[in-house]
C-alpha cells in the first residue's frame, strides 16, 4: 500500500511539472499559473493530471503538504509548482491561497502576498494561523508607505489574536518588536505568552 501510494504520488509530481509544458516554463512559477491561456499540450497534460488525482481524494492534500515541504527546503518556485497543482484539483481550498501568500510574501511580492491571504480569509481560513501572518505583511506595506495609521491597524491586529490567547502570534510580534529595537515592548509580551521563545527573545532583548 506504502508501494501504492509513493507511486502514485510521484506521478501526480511528474505530470503537474508538466502542466504547464515547455514552451512556457515560468507559467507554473506564478500563483494560479497567472491566469494565463494555455497551449493544448500544457491542457493535455493538465487533464492527465486531474484523471489520477480524481481518483484520491487526498491528491489536493499530497500537492499542498508538499508545497509547504519545499517551502521549509527554501524551494520557494517548487512550492508554487505543488501549490499550482493543489489549485488544480480544488481551487476552493484556503490551504492553497494561503501557500500562494507565503510563497509571495517570500519572494517580497507584498501586494500579491496581501491578496492571497485576504482569499484565503474569503474561503474560511483558519484566523489563529492566518492573521498573525497577514498582521506582518499589512506592517511590511505599512512600513514601505511610512503610513502610520496602517502600523498601527496592523499592530492591533497583532493584539487582539495575543488577547485572545494566540500563542504564534506573540512570538511572531514580540520578534517584530524586536527588530523595530523596540525591546521594552518585547518583555512586555515575553513576560505572559510566548512560552517556546524559540528566538531566544527574553535574552536578546534583555528581559532576564
Amino acid at each position: 500500500m506504502k508501494r501504492f501510494a509513493t507511486l502514485f504520488f510521484l506521478a501526480l509530481f511528474i505530470l503537474g511539472g508538466c502542466a504547464s509544458g515547455p514552451r512556457q516554463p515560468i507559467l507554473n512559477e506564478v500563483p494560479e499559473y497567472g491566469h494565463q491561456p494555455k497551449s493544448p499540450e500544457q491542457e493535455k497534460a493538465d487533464q492527465e493530471f486531474l484523471a489520477i488525482a480524481q481518483k484520491h481524494p487526498d491528491a489536493a492534500d499530497q500537492m499542498i503538504n508538499a508545497g509547504w515541504a519545499f517551502i521549509q527546503r527554501g524551494d520557494i518556485l517548487s512550492a508554487v509548482k505543488r501549490f499550482n497543482q493543489a489549485w488544480l484539483i480544488d481551487s476552493t481550498r484556503w490551504e492553497v491561497y494561503w501557500g500562494f501568500a507565503v510563497t509571495e510574501g517570500k519572494q517580497e511580492k507584498i501586494e500579491s502576498s496581501k491578496h492571497y491571504y485576504e482569499k484565503a480569509f474569503s474561503l474560511g481560513g483558519d484566523t489563529k494561523i492566518l492573521n498573525p501572518e497577514y498582521a506582518i505583511t499589512l506592517r511590511e506595506i505599512a512600513k514601505a508607505e511610512n503610513n502610520s495609521e496602517k502600523l498601527a491597524e496592523a499592530d492591533n491586529l497583532f493584539k487582539s489574536e495575543i488577547e485572545a490567547g494566540n500563542e504564534k502570534a506573540a512570538c511572531i510580534y514580540a520578534y517584530q518588536l524586536f527588530r523595530d529595537n523596540r525591546k521594552n515592548e518585547v518583555c512586555e509580551i515575553m513576560a505572559t505568552s510566548c512560552k517556546s521563545d524559540r528566538d531566544n527573545l527574553k535574552k536578546r532583548a534583555g528581559c532576564e
